[in-house]
């Protein structure tokens, strides 16, 4: 089963439109060269958005900041990967040709040879990017929503929502993410949700959950959220959802998600882990069973009307 983000529909819509808009403006006749260089200026400085969307599978350094999943966060902005359509467009633009005109040529020469590639030499380049324009701008706006369809869920999955001690056991084994936020949650303010529609609300595939989803996750049921960066769980904010690895008792350093419920004053943390449940670790504890990249999602409830 795929948990698709219907706003992939409403970016590709965008990207068509935006693409043959770029064309569009591109193929007005009359314009000066400076006006068209300036343009294409402009309308690159506006596509530049759109590059952040595939920097997080390509930068880990990227993906693991706290600002960029807070940018990821936003709902909808995901949209924003159509903006590389109109430059897209732009650039394989064919305008009339000055030449055609000036020569005072017949109407059918002029139709036959008045539009070419504002490059001089650059045509033949022209001729081979314009074919894959639109469907490299189409690849593009996809990146952001293609990980449900290429890794979908056993669509004879069973999710039972089963809660132990507060913590909410993940039914398979790519839903930790959500399962870790319901612990939150729950722990915040008794907030149960049926784990399914969890699932499905953050998009959550067999490779797992994208951290920013969750966030937005919370942000839609009422709860304010921020991203941290911090050296060590015990720099951590509690209660927040963070995403380890079993570090040496893992080669392969699959990543998961646990909740960091409270602290004590000595420092043990109470951990949920979906995987394993409620657990008391001391800070050497938690340091030998997981190993803590630095992100962490912060959960708090809003403040009521009218308190201080």
């Amino acid at each position: 089963m795929s948990f698709v983000n219907i706003n992939w529909y409403i970016a590709l819509a965008f990207c068509l439109v935006f693409f043959i808009g770029g064309r569009q403006l591109a193929e007005v006749p009359g314009i000066a060269p400076r006006a068209r260089r300036a343009t294409g200026f402009l309308l690159l400085l506006f596509a530049l958005p759109a590059l952040l969307f595939p920097a997080a599978y390509l930068l880990d350094p990227v993906a693991g900041a706290p600002w960029y999943n807070a940018f990821r966060a936003v709902n909808r902005v995901e949209l924003l990967s159509a903006l590389i359509a109109p430059v897209a467009g732009y650039a394989t633009y064919r305008r009339p040709s000055a030449f055609g005109h000036a020569a005072g040529y017949g109407q059918g020469a002029a139709s036959a040879g008045q539009y070419r590639f504002d490059a001089g030499g650059a045509a033949p380049v022209a001729r081979v990017l314009k074919p894959v324009a639109f469907p490299c701008c189409v690849l593009l706006s996809s990146v952001s929503f293609a990980r449900p369809m290429l890794r979908p869920l056993d669509k004879n999955a069973d999710f039972d929502s089963r809660w132990a001690d507060g913590i909410l056991m993940q039914s398979i084994a790519s839903d930790s993410g959500p399962a870790a936020l319901m612990s939150v949650m729950h722990r915040l303010n008794g907030f149960e949700d049926d784990e399914r529609a969890a699932v499905e609300g953050t998009y959550t595939d067999r490779a797992g959950t994208e951290f920013w989803y969750l966030a937005r996750y919370a942000a839609d049921k009422g709860y304010r959220y921020r991203f941290f960066r911090a050296a060590d769980a015990a720099g951590a904010p509690v209660p927040s959802v963070a995403r380890v690895s079993l570090g040496a008792l893992d080669p392969l350093g699959a990543e998961f998600y646990i909740a960091l419920l409270a602290r004590a004053k000595d420092g043990t943390l109470t951990v949920g882990d979906p995987a394993r449940g409620l657990l008391e670790l001391s800070p050497e504890a938690f340091a030998a069973r997981y190993r803590f990249p630095g992100l962490a999602l912060a959960v708090s409830t809003p403040k009521r009307a009218g308190a201080v």
